[in-house]
């Protein structure tokens, strides 16, 4: 039996005014449109009672479609979605929750690709005079949804998934290590992984190991879509193999109803013109400014290698320019140094030395790279704290791309593009 749309809503109306109370421990989502072109964005609104950070992640029967982390303040966020541009047509099941709360708030979504067609495709194409979209059992209009079932997509207040490690003040961040290489099997405390944010400012890092295998990196003040690498370093100096494990649940409908999409083929077009011109238009990732402070403080020692004679590498301006910064050898690993003769020093506290904000575990390697491309060298004497690392002393380098430009980073660390939370 087929009910209209409009014997739907007030019913809709009826049940949320009759239990108001179940809303209040729930997330719940918002989009800005009623149907949606593989390829376009989503704008994606979640409030919650609870939490700082919310995820939505927008999913098919088999799996994670497009996801996105988003800031909430005062109980409300606003993400963007990008829809991938080869997503076949049909319904999508999109779910919003926080980590510190069990409720997932869910809705169905329809999506349309007129340019590519699937053998995924679940969608019945009708001529019309308007866009609607409806299904055997769910009628979408305006800002509503109705869905009727059994499955976990029933409604968000009848499905529950288990979170871990609650986000009370930012985004949380985990990486799979292989602890196990070279012959050599490495317990979590001899491994020292790290996350750094490319570009001419520091954003760096330590993760806590959880068991062998698992880091996990709580970071803060990181906004928008940014290149970092993710590296883990054993006590030998060997680098380990690591992975970022997706931040999402992953919440897969077990049924989707057929899309019956009701379109006025100028709309459409319209739509897909805009769309493939914004993806055409579409700016790469921003560089990033350059800061030469960390935890607020300046560098005490800065060279910028414009006002000296240009050597060809590293080693050389070390040697003929830079302070307070020298080369020992740590258990046969070639290792820098900063020491200021004013400090105490503390022969077993590594110096952080970074690049383009990158942990710079070869020393040779960076000795050894083309000084003319980079900028500036900043140094920073005293103890710092990175997680549960504590190092004497950061020495910096930056170079003129703020992009470690021809510099490669450690031989299993993973280089990636994320989005952070707005």
């Amino acid at each position: 039996m087929k009910i209209s749309v409009f014997t739907l809503l007030p019913l809709f109306l009826y049940t949320f005014l009759l239990f108001p109370f179940k809303r209040a421990f729930a997330a719940t989502v918002e989009t800005d449109r009623l149907w949606y072109m593989a390829g376009e964005t989503m704008k994606v609104r979640v409030t919650a009672d609870h939490g700082v950070i919310a995820y939505a992640e927008l999913c098919d029967k088999r799996g994670l479609a497009a996801g996105v982390v988003a800031s909430l303040k005062r109980g409300e966020g606003i993400g963007i979605v990008e829809l991938p541009s080869d997503l076949h047509s049909g319904y999508y099941l999109l779910s919003a929750y926080t980590r510190d709360n069990a409720k997932v708030s869910q809705r169905l979504i329809a999506i349309i690709n007129p340019l590519h067609k699937s053998e995924d495709d679940d969608i019945e194409w009708v001529l019309g005079d308007s866009c609607w979209v409806s299904g055997d059992s769910c009628w979408v209009s305006g800002d509503s949804c109705w869905v009727s079932g059994d499955s976990c997509w029933v409604s968000g207040d009848s499905c529950w998934v288990n979170q871990d490690m609650r986000e009370t003040e930012g985004h949380i961040v985990r990486a799979r290590i292989k602890n196990v290489y070279g012959g050599h099997t490495f317990s979590g405390s001899q491994i020292r992984p790290s996350l750094s944010i490319v570009g001419k400012q520091i954003h760096y890092f330590e993760g806590q190991m959880v068991g062998d295998s698992m880091a996990v990196f709580y970071t803060y003040g990181i906004h928008g879509k940014l290149p970092l690498v993710l590296s883990a370093m054993s006590s030998t100096g060997v680098s380990l193999p690591i992975e970022m494990i997706s931040p999402y649940t992953t919440l897969l409908p077990k049924e989707l109803p057929h899309l019956i999409f009701h379109y006025k083929r100028s709309e459409v077009e319209a739509r897909s013109l805009d769309m493939q011109r914004r993806q055409k238009s579409t700016l790469p990732i921003a560089q990033s400014v350059y800061d030469e402070t960390v935890f607020g403080t300046k560098p005490d020692l800065t060279y910028n290698l414009d006002e000296y004679r240009q050597f060809l590498t590293v080693r050389e301006v070390l040697l003929e320019y830079v302070l307070c910064v020298r080369k020992i050898n740590n258990n046969g690993i070639p290792q820098l140094i900063v020491r200021r003769e004013q400090d105490h020093y503390n022969s077993s506290l590594p110096t952080l030395v970074l690049i383009d904000g990158i942990p710079a575990g070869d020393t040779e390697q960076l000795l050894n790279y083309d000084a003319r491309r980079i900028h500036y060298i900043n140094i920073y004497g005293g103890q710092y704290t990175f997680g549960n690392g504590v190092y004497n002393g950061i020495l910096s380098f930056v170079t003129r791309s703020g992009q470690l430009t021809n510099f490669p980073t450690a031989p299993n660390a993973q280089y990636l593009v994320y989005d952070f939370p707005e």
